[in-house]
């Protein structure tokens, strides 16, 4: 990677950006029942947009491409950017558009959480919206399936610059072949692999997709069970790591991926850049919400000080 140290970001994240209304219960209510939030809390969310986050949260420089409403909610995930120091100057306000918005309800005993959510009617992101020289000038470039078609066009520009293309994949988009062709590094929940594969065994499902979009590396996160890898021929098994209590795992999948972009541009090897991921997912369980419990690099200081100067 050193030859691209001159660009301008680390990592840039094409995709969804949201503000989450988080609620803790004691315990989900059935249909027709009632029961009281314990906490209420509000923060920025989004899978590109919390991985952008994270980039920042470990000292990299990060930017988040997207759109976003011009309610009190855009205004919201706008300036929680801006606070994480992540450069939202690509995150387009559409005029008289209401923003996307997700309910995350977290059950207080295991953390577990069932989340719904509004898109907004804010529009997609069109190719004419999208900057080449902007979507190149970073070491690696992050994308969910929120603006599917126009990451397609944005991973094209990135392979042809040799940059990384990492993906986050977890639900189906008629784009979704082209996006697993171009992409380098994919890391999706291992529902997805059984879903897209059409398979019921996540080894042959995971064998099929390497044979089938050849990436460099493929990882499948399996929650509390942690991670496997499949590169060159290799598979390796990342474990979770544990904290007490596991307050939340809102959001722990999007930091899994900004952590993991992130250490491609460090140059970590892929061993080392599972166990980095997996560190900083799993601290951010310890707190309510996507972005609340990302550590900062100074915070690492006795779990990963090699990420400090």
């Amino acid at each position: 990677m050193d030859s691209l140290t001159h660009k301008r970001f680390d990592v840039i994240g094409l995709g969804g950006a949201a503000w989450d209304i988080l609620g803790v219960v004691r315990h989900y209510p059935l249909p027709g029942e009632k029961s009281e939030l314990v906490r209420l809390e509000e923060q920025g969310g989004g899978q590109a947009g919390t991985a952008m986050v994270t980039v920042a949260r470990l000292g990299g420089r990060a930017a988040i491409a997207g759109t976003n409403g011009t309610d009190h909610a855009g205004d919201l995930i706008e300036r929680s950017f801006i606070e994480e120091g992540v450069d939202a100057s690509r995150l387009l306000r559409v005029p008289g558009a209401r923003s996307h918005i997700a309910y995350c309800m977290i059950e207080e005993a295991s953390g577990d959480r069932a989340i719904f959510f509004d898109r907004g009617s804010k529009r997609r992101l069109a190719p004419e919206d999208l900057d080449q020289q902007f979507i190149t000038d970073c070491r690696c470039l992050l994308f969910d399936t929120h603006h599917s078609q126009v990451a397609v066009v944005a991973a094209r520009w990135a392979r042809e610059a040799s940059l990384p293309v990492v993906t986050d994949l977890e639900r189906p988009t008629p784009e979704n072949d082209a996006l697993l062709t171009l992409g380098t590094h994919h890391i999706m929940p291992e529902h997805y692999l059984l879903e897209h594969m059409r398979e019921g065994d996540p080894q042959r499902a995971a064998q099929k997709l390497l044979a089938m979009y050849q990436p460099e590396v493929l990882v499948i996160t399996r929650g509390a069970q942690g991670a496997v890898a499949y590169a060159e021929g290799e598979t390796l098994y990342q474990p979770a790591y544990r904290v007490e209590p596991v307050v939340d795992t809102t959001g722990a999948g999007d930091v899994f991926h900004g952590a993991f972009a992130y250490g491609l541009v460090l140059g970590y090897d892929l061993p080392t850049n599972l166990e980095f991921a997996a560190l900083v997912a799993g601290l951010k369980c310890r707190a309510l919400g996507g972005r609340a419990g990302i550590p900062r690099k100074e915070e690492l200081a006795g779990l990963w000080p090699e990420l400090l100067p």
